[in-house]
């Protein structure tokens, strides 16, 4: 058992200010912060949790402030792959800004125009001798949250694996697979070769429903008609005729064991998945 790497993914600042009964009055400080540790593959939770660079608890924070490690959250993405979220929790000084960390989200609407292949109720679109139509389109909207929010710190290296995945877990109340983060972008300004105060971060998060016929976790999947220009008969797989025994210069339509599929009205539709499974809530964002 050993770990590989350690990353450190990004660090967020917020706090709560509560008044109860009007009278008594409380403040909290706090600082989150995850890492990447990459073991090897069987290590337990311990491994990635005693890591040489994940902080001890009770350990205040480097940056001097009165905040000390607290809470360790450690999940296992893959079987050598661990988020550890680092909270270090204290009581604010008199600099400490709430207004510099809120969270501001913002959501609206995109288009864009998708190939179909089924109608509405999920029949495939022929034309009467069973041949499929093609050439038509739909306008499709999805929802998209746009987040900003400071940072202290963030690794766009680490981050840059979720442009390529969508939420394993559910994220702002939609369901696992339905979102996918298509831009991130952060500014800070430089003195000396080194950031000061921070990263100001935008996030673009698109929620995509899932079309007819597809589960939520398929939202983002290819879809494609299973068909071609063999077919399986018996043991063989053979070039595909028409009814005058000639090869056809269409493809035809395939069972799922690849054999011809005579009823158009039924056409079996795969689903390919092209992005990775990653949970969002580990990005920090909200």
């Amino acid at each position: 058992m050993s770990v590989i790497n350690v990353t450190k993914m990004w660090s967020t600042t917020s706090g709560t200010f509560n008044a109860e009964n009007f009278s008594l009055y409380s403040a909290k400080y706090s600082i989150t912060e995850a890492w990447q540790v990459l073991c090897e593959i069987g290590d337990g939770i311990t491994v990635p949790l005693t890591a040489v660079g994940i902080p001890s608890i009770g350990e205040q924070h480097p940056s001097g402030v009165f905040a000390y490690a607290k809470i360790f959250t450690p999940k296992p993405i893959g079987p050598t792959l661990w988020v550890v979220t680092v909270v270090y929790e204290g009581v604010p000084d008199p600099s400490y800004n709430s207004e510099a960390y809120a969270v501001d989200v913002e959501w609206s609407d995109v288009t864009s125009t998708e190939p179909i292949d089924r109608d509405f109720n999920g029949r495939a679109i022929v034309t009467a001798n069973g041949e499929k139509v093609e050439g038509l389109t739909m306008e499709i909207a999805d929802q998209t949250c746009v987040i900003r929010r400071r940072f202290n710190y963030i690794n766009t290296y680490a981050i840059s694996a979720y442009r390529h995945s969508t939420n394993s877990d559910t994220f702002l109340g939609w369901p696992p697979g339905t979102a996918r983060l298509v831009g991130f972008s952060a500014k800070s300004q430089f003195f000396f070769g080194a950031p000061q105060g921070g990263w100001d971060v935008t996030a673009r998060i698109q929620f995509r429903a899932p079309l007819a016929g597809a589960t939520a976790a398929q939202a983002w999947y290819k879809r494609w008609t299973h068909e071609g220009y063999y077919v399986k008969i018996g043991n063989d797989v053979r070039r595909a005729t028409d009814a005058q025994s000639v090869d056809t210069a269409k493809p035809v339509l395939l069972k799922s064991d690849g054999t011809l599929e005579t009823n158009v009205n039924t056409p079996l539709f795969k689903y390919t998945q092209i992005y990775g499974s990653l949970p969002y809530s580990d990005l920090g964002l909200v």
